[in-house]
């Protein structure tokens, strides 16, 4: 890796990340069609989101001061719902990674054949309207939306797709579902990084430093404008558009 390579990945990183598609998943995907080994892309897409978790950090300290504290009813139950739902991410992260790391060593072909497939699993959920559910802190909603956000370890499953699809349907609103869904973020991708750093180890140099500071900038300068966007515009399309990319990717490869 280079420093062009370096601004190109924390670029990808920080506006892909507030988008209801896969920041890891396409960084991986891109990497894997430039050449770069998969399990390389991988590490580097998984390490990226350290920029983009401080961002986050930064850009909602304000509702995590009040969630902390909690001083009223409505953060407490806020707080025990994050809680909750990393637990519940755990559950189905765990065994997603194991299960991604065994594929990843098949080849670049049949990887961007995973990619493909979840992206349209992802599409399919953003184009899900109906709401089943009571738009409340429960317990239920809680392990409901952290079981999904564990299978967005996988590459191609957006976390704030798959966290905001299942909080509208289970009748949140739009504002809310989007703010929980990037409240929720923070604890499971600094376990997620921990965890991935001390079993995998990290890639640390100054092209890693580069990347994640450009990632943490560009994150924090779009994440109100892209978080607004991703409101108003319906990015299922876009997760199919990038399945067809990466299934012809497939196809030449195979």
């Amino acid at each position: 890796m280079d420093f062009i390579t370096a601004i190109i990945a924390g670029l990808l990183q920080g506006i892909f990340e507030w988008l209801p598609i896969s920041s890891q998943g396409n960084i991986l995907g891109i990497f894997t069609l430039l050449g770069s080994d998969p399990k390389f892309a991988l590490q580097l897409a998984v390490m990226l989101h350290i920029g983009t978790l401080f961002a986050a950090i930064v850009y909602f300290r304000k509702e995590i001061k009040e969630m902390l504290t909690a001083k009223d009813e409505e953060s407490k139950n806020l707080l025990k719902f994050i809680l909750v739902a990393t637990i519940a991410t755990a559950i189905t992260a765990i065994p997603s990674f194991l299960i991604l790391e065994e594929f990843l060593g098949t080849g670049i072909a049949f990887v961007l054949l995973l990619l493909a497939i979840l992206l349209i699993i992802t599409g399919i959920i953003q184009l899900m309207k109906k709401k089943v559910g009571d738009g409340k802190f429960t317990i239920k909603n809680a392990i409901l939306t952290g079981l999904g956000q564990g299978f967005a370890v996988l590459p191609g499953v957006s976390r704030s797709g798959t966290t905001t699809a299942v909080l509208l349907f289970r009748g949140f609103t739009p504002q809310k579902a989007f703010k929980i869904s990037f409240l929720m973020s923070i604890p499971a991708v600094l376990l997620a990084e921990v965890g991935y750093g001390l079993i995998k180890g990290f890639i640390f140099n100054e092209f890693a430093i580069v990347a994640l500071i450009v990632a943490f900038i560009i994150g924090l300068i779009s994440m109100d404008l892209l978080i607004k966007l991703a409101k108003k515009i319906n990015f299922a399309y876009f997760c199919f558009l990038l399945a067809l990319i990466y299934f012809i990717g497939f196809v030449i490869l195979f």
